[in-house]
């Protein structure tokens, strides 16, 4: 295939865990196995020129750049070693949540990997955080990935809104088209799940037949979004859940409840999808 699926994976200098990049490679060399795809990673770090012993002094300030900058060329030694392309890139910001969003966009990128920073229901609530900033105002996909598990996708899991709204209805659709081309992308299965209120119960059946799936690859639950979407997971054993960020055209940089607050409940990695109304 002649396309290059460009891959923004930013990195993060404070972390000794790095699991955006070895998503990054693994995703890159699944690709390539399964479907013949070139895949190129851009590796991006952005320091805050604020902190730490170069604040205000330009002279280390470039020191510091180029520390980092030589940091992220040893990081991605074995990426390179194993044959996938790659790109480095550093910046100093002090608006650097901000600048990791221009930078993906800048670069055009199909997908933006990031590690999941793990943040308590208060602090989402009372402080802008990096992966909400992202997830709010980044125009491409953002697969969110958690320390400490290895990599890994067998399973999919798509949440479904059970609703008739036709926005929700077409973002059903289009999650779970991207679903099944990345599961035939790493040779994963897929799976769906929905909630619903107690008055309000899908057929399962249909529901299967609407998602295009089996009867035995759906689930629907009574209960919150959340809630119940972290339960399935943990259930079906899923590796990766898919969710999308539904916004009105007025109100575009809104974060979707569901997505805004699955985050945090899910033991998994989340892939979030941007639509619009």
């Amino acid at each position: 295939m002649a396309d290059t699926t460009k891959v923004f994976v930013v990195l993060d200098p404070t972390s000794m865990e790095q699991p955006s990049l070895v998503w990054g490679e693994k995703i890159a060399l699944d690709m390539k196995e399964h479907r013949s795809l070139t895949v190129q990673l851009h590796v991006y770090c952005c320091i805050d020129p604020a902190e730490g012993a170069a604040a205000g002094d330009d002279g280390a300030q470039a020191a510091s750049l180029k520390s980092v900058a030589e940091w992220l060329e040893r990081m991605v030694t074995h990426t390179r070693a194993q044959g996938i392309p790659v790109e480095t890139e550093v910046e100093a910001e002090a608006q650097w949540r901000q600048a990791i969003v221009n930078a993906a966009q800048r670069i055009n990128c199909n997908v933006v990997i990031k590690n999941l920073t793990q943040h308590s229901r208060l602090v989402r609530l009372v402080r802008e955080t990096a992966d909400w900033q992202l997830l709010r105002d980044c125009h491409c996909p953002v697969l969110l990935v958690k320390t400490g598990k290895e990599y890994g996708i067998n399973k999919i899991l798509v949440a479904v809104k059970h609703t008739e709204d036709d926005a929700y209805k077409a973002a059903n659709t289009s999650m779970l088209d991207s679903a099944k081309r990345l599961a035939d992308d790493l040779g994963a299965s897929v799976h769906a799940v929905t909630c619903y209120q107690s008055d309000d119960r899908p057929d399962r059946q249909r529901f299967a037949d609407s998602c295009g799936l089996e009867r035995s690859q759906v689930t629907a639950a009574m209960g919150t979004p959340e809630k119940v979407i972290a339960s399935v997971a943990e259930e079906v054993e899923a590796d990766l859940l898919v969710i999308a960020r539904v916004a009105r055209p007025e109100s575009a940089g809104m974060l979707g409840d569901t997505a805004r607050k699955v985050i945090d409940e899910i033991a998994t990695d989340v892939l979030v999808l941007p639509m619009t109304r």
